[in-house]
Parts: C-alpha cells; structure tokens; sequence
C-alpha cells in the first residue's frame, strides 16, 4: 500500500489540491473561451452561431416540441450557457478552498459579473460585433443559474455523505464517549476505593497507637509502684 492509503488525512489533503487544480483550471479555461468567441469577427462568429442554430433546430425537430429558434435566440442562449458554465466551475472552485459557501458566496457572482463586463467592453474592439448592458444582464442572469445549481449539487452531495458517514461517525463517537466515560467511572471507583482502604489503614493505626499507649501506661503505673 502506498503512503497515502496508510494516512487518511494525507490521501484526503491529495483529492483536495486535485480538486483545486482541476476547478482552477475549469476557470480559467471557461473564461479563455468566453473571451476566444468575443474576440471572433462578426462574420465568423455568425458562421458559427448559423451552423450551431441549423444543428439545434434538426434536434428539436426530432421532440414531440416542434420549436424553431432563430439565430439571435441561439446566439443568446450561447451566452447564458458560457456565463453559467463560469458560475458553476467559479462556485465549484470556491468550495474547495473554503468551507463558507454560503458566507462568501457573493464572491462567484461579482466575478462572473466582472468577467461579463469586461466581455462586453472587448466586443466594442471587435469588427462587426457591438456591446450592451442589455447583454451584461444576460450574462449575469447565466452566472446566477450556474451559481445555483452548483450550490445545489454540493449540498446534496454533502446530505448524501452525511446519510452514508455521518451517521456512522455519529455512532462511532457515541460509542467512544460511553467507553471513555466507563474507564472514568472505573477510576473513580477505584480512586473511592483506595481512598477507603486508606481511612481504613489510618483507623487500624490509630487503634494500635491507642493499644500501645493503654500498654505503655500500664507498664508504667507497675513500675511505678
């Protein structure tokens, strides 16, 4: 077995650096590419977002929904889903640093909001694109819905782990206070104990002081007459 299977804590400290790394690195990679289709042309960009509407559309029109959604909605819909991706992995990447989700979960929602800005300030260098607040909103709107369902996936996988191995730990630390609290009560027996085998050496001396003494006097007054 390796090193880290022998020490729980150590194998616990490695999944969590992994963790950092990979949620990290989700970041970083989802805000690459949020700024990597901003900075596209126009014509390019639309490119894209006509192929990607055509695909949509061919899957939509296999569900019993028929719905046609035009490029603009795709485009839009585009956007929700990159900024929502950002909330969920800036979320993610929140816990595995702190424990506080909910005391510092501002944190992904002002960056998200952030990063929204900044992609919309970069698409006003970009030829054929425009920015808006309009967009801004929209963007944010998506970081919010990662940010939420992020915070519901981790506290449901944290209520299933407490299910599985809290209750046991639970158990586990009942058991272990009740046998601690077994010896207590046996070395305070055996404290009362001693203490009265003690009184009991003390009483047992003193009768004997008491025998010599009632000796010693009598050997005296004999002597005496």
């Amino acid at each position: 077995m390796s090193e880290l299977q022998h020490h729980p804590g150590k194998l616990m400290m490695f999944f969590i650096i992994l963790l950092r790394i990979i949620f990290t690195a989700a970041v970083i990679c989802t805000i690459a590419f949020i700024f990597y289709n901003s900075a596209q042309v126009a014509e390019i960009s639309s490119g894209y977002s006509g192929r990607f509407t055509i695909l949509i559309n061919n899957l939509l029109s296999l569900t019993p929904v028929k719905l046609v959604l035009s490029e603009h909605s795709v485009r839009k819909l585009a956007h929700i889903a990159e900024f929502a991706a950002l909330g969920f992995f800036l979320t993610c990447c929140l816990r595995v640093y702190t424990k506080r989700l909910i005391a510092f979960c501002a944190w992904p929602l002002l960056f998200g909001l952030f990063i929204a800005v900044c992609d919309e300030f970069l698409q006003k260098f970009v030829p054929g694109r425009s920015s808006s607040i309009k967009d801004i909103f929209i963007d944010f709107t998506g970081v919010c819905g990662g940010t939420a369902v992020a915070i519901f996936i981790i506290f449901a996988i944290s209520f299933t782990f407490w299910l599985l191995w809290g209750r046991k730990r639970n158990k586990r630390r009942k058991a272990a206070m009740a046998q601690e609290k077994a010896e207590i009560d046996r070395a305070r027996a055996f404290l009362v104990q001693q203490d009265r085998l003690e009184t009991e050496k003390a009483a047992e001396k003193e009768r004997i002081n008491a025998m010599l003494n009632e000796d010693t006097v009598k050997i005296l007054s004999e002597n005496s007459k």
